[in-house]
């Protein structure tokens, strides 16, 4: 591979000034998910504790009495790229609400999630999934309203006028979002009064802190760089708009899901590298998202 010179680390850094400056337009960098590290690569979103707090709404699921919940959201609710997927919302027995469903305390009694699925969607075709017997509700929304999907194809040939203009659509769209997703919050609260709502992110595609020269060239990491930051601001756009939901008594939560060790460039990666499915979850990757969403499904007693 070839080493980072000195022209394409700062080439580098600027791209991500650039996108990190159009984030603080938007009034998304209150957050601090926009936020870059030593290493420049962006840090992972800070989870979202804000003030005052809701009183928690979850009931205690048992085996003979389970706790009733729904699924929300776009493909990486679907368990799209977790294997097996079927139908036009390429939904998979592997995505991370069937595994949360395989607890004794747990039914999947609503799975709506859809590939391809904006906030647009939920609202017009997914709340009506919900009723005030509902005790949980998971989502992820937002990405595809920003088209994030598209960037690692974008950029995986460094970084061109086609990865610039990706990354800058995706961080123009922004703006725009956030009262998307608050509208989209508040709805579901309004449908499911008596659920706890989890909220997910979504990882970070590249283990930026581990490349060097020997993992990929100048151009790649470059690449690599403006995507994660804009994946990033999402997340940041997502906690902001979660916190101010929370703030005013929904018992909702932001849960901020990490791939750390397993981005597309490393020996193991969490995502599909190619096909329909690519960049999205691996089997394994879901099962991260499950693990990280199970801490909030049952109260603590």
């Amino acid at each position: 591979m070839r080493k980072r010179t000195r022209t394409a680390r700062v080439r580098a850094v600027a791209l991500v000034a650039a996108a990190l400056t159009a984030l603080v337009l938007t009034g998304c960098s209150q957050s601090g998910t926009g936020d870059v590290d030593d290493s420049g690569a962006p840090k992972a979103p800070a989870s979202s504790t804000p003030t005052p707090a809701p009183t928690s709404t979850l009931r205690k699921g048992t085996a003979s009495d389970p706790l009733r919940y729904a699924a929300l959201g776009d493909s990486y609710s679907a368990g799209m790229g977790g294997g097996d997927a079927s139908g036009r919302c390429r939904r998979s027995p592997h995505a991370f609400p069937q595994q949360l469903a395989k607890s004794k305390t747990i039914v999947l009694s609503r799975f709506v999630a859809c590939s391809g699925a904006t906030t647009s969607d939920v609202l017009d075709h997914q709340i009506d999934a919900l009723d005030p017997q509902i005790d949980l509700v998971t989502i992820t929304i937002g990405g595809n309203d920003l088209d994030v999907s598209v960037l690692p194809s974008a950029c995986g040939r460094g970084e061109t006028d086609a990865c610039k203009t990706a990354v800058a659509a995706s961080v123009a769209l922004l703006h725009t979002l956030a009262p998307k997703l608050e509208k989209t919050y508040q709805a579901i609260a309004k449908a499911a009064p008596h659920a706890r709502i989890l909220v997910a992110d979504y990882p970070l595609f590249y283990d930026l802190p581990a490349i060097n020269e020997n993992t990929l060239g100048s151009e790649e990491l470059s690449a690599a760089i403006a995507v994660d930051t804009a994946v990033a601001s999402l997340d940041a756009t997502i906690a902001k708009a979660v916190a101010k939901q929370r703030a005013a008594g929904t018992d909702i939560h932001f849960v901020d899901v990490q791939f750390r060790g397993h981005g597309v460039n490393a020996k193991k990666p969490w995502f599909v590298l190619s096909g329909i499915d690519a960049y999205h979850p691996t089997a394994d990757g879901y099962t991260q998202y499950a693990k990280t969403l199970s801490a909030l499904t049952n109260p603590a007693g």
